[in-house]
């Protein structure tokens, strides 16, 4: 039989977790759609569940003494996208998910948990390093959250573990940002981009680039974003870049798109942003 726990504090949802293996729902928006059936039908559980939504000890958003924000496991997209303290691309990306009422119930947490290679949210915490803090009756761990995702629907916590918060590092950078969906509102992404780059004297300091929607997780190569640090940017050529990354990305073709469209839009995308970067110093 299925049971329902609506623990009243952090410490009691642990000792839940400690006993019985649950589903985590806080917003809902991605589980109840994946345990849906049919209409006039109820979701389907396999697992206990363990509501959390309602623990205050995980709604906020903190700066620390190293300017890293940390975001509470139930905090919404919402109150993410109103804060002073939330850098300004995290905002642009969150401001084209799903709709505002979606965004009202959804939480960025819930959207790494759910592992899906078009997470949305999960693209900037990728290309900017944030890590993701578990915690359990036994303590607290921390992952980079590329680490904590291992493919799809897949991720790196056990059983008695629930996701306390994330921590954003701050970054200095320039970014470029671009969904690719059937509509504007409340469309899941074909394919989506993010570059990002800092430029001192004409010498790039700092170059990445993820992409969603192409492969199994986000795709983020650290290997071949060094090749280019330190460069300057007119040594950059933009059609050695893409052919850097179009080995890397294997998209699949599904109701929404085709693996050919994919790619053909992501290397579109790649190639924007590289010729928006050598624009930089041609002034």
């Amino acid at each position: 039989m299925i049971q329902h726990f609506i623990p009243s504090n952090l410490n009691e949802a642990l000792e839940i977790l400690s006993k019985h293996n649950c589903f985590i729902l806080a917003g809902g928006t991605d589980l109840m759609v994946q345990k849906h059936i049919s209409t006039g039908i109820l979701p389907h559980f396999e697992k206990d569940i363990l509501y959390v939504m309602n623990l205050n000890e995980l709604d906020y958003i903190n700066l620390d003494s190293d300017k890293n924000i940390h975001i509470g496991a139930s905090t919404r997209f919402i109150e993410i996208e109103e804060s002073p303290l939330v850098p300004k691309i995290y905002k642009k990306v969150i401001r084209e998910i799903a709709s505002p009422n979606i965004r009202n119930m959804a939480t960025m947490t819930g959207n790494i948990a759910n592992a899906s290679p078009a997470g949305d949210s999960i693209v900037p915490l990728v290309l900017n390093d944030a890590d993701v803090v578990l915690i359990s009756v036994n303590g607290e761990r921390t992952v980079s959250v590329n680490d904590f995702i291992l493919g799809v629907r897949k991720i790196d916590r056990k059983p008695d573990e629930m996701i306390k918060e994330i921590v954003l590092k701050p970054q200095e950078l320039n970014y470029f940002y671009k969904k690719v969906g059937s509509r504007k509102a409340e469309s899941i992404t074909k394919v989506s981009f993010l570059g990002a780059y800092r430029i001192e004297d004409g010498i790039i300091k700092d170059f990445r680039v993820a992409f969603g929607s192409v492969a199994i997780k986000i795709v983020r190569n650290t290997n071949v974003e060094k090749k280019y640090i330190g460069k300057s940017v007119k040594e950059l050529q933009v059609n050695q870049v893409v052919q850097d990354y179009a080995k890397l990305i294997a998209p699949i073709t599904d109701q929404r798109s085709n693996k050919e469209y994919r790619h053909k839009v992501a290397m579109n995308l790649l190639k924007k942003f590289l010729i928006d970067l050598k624009g930089e110093t041609n002034e």
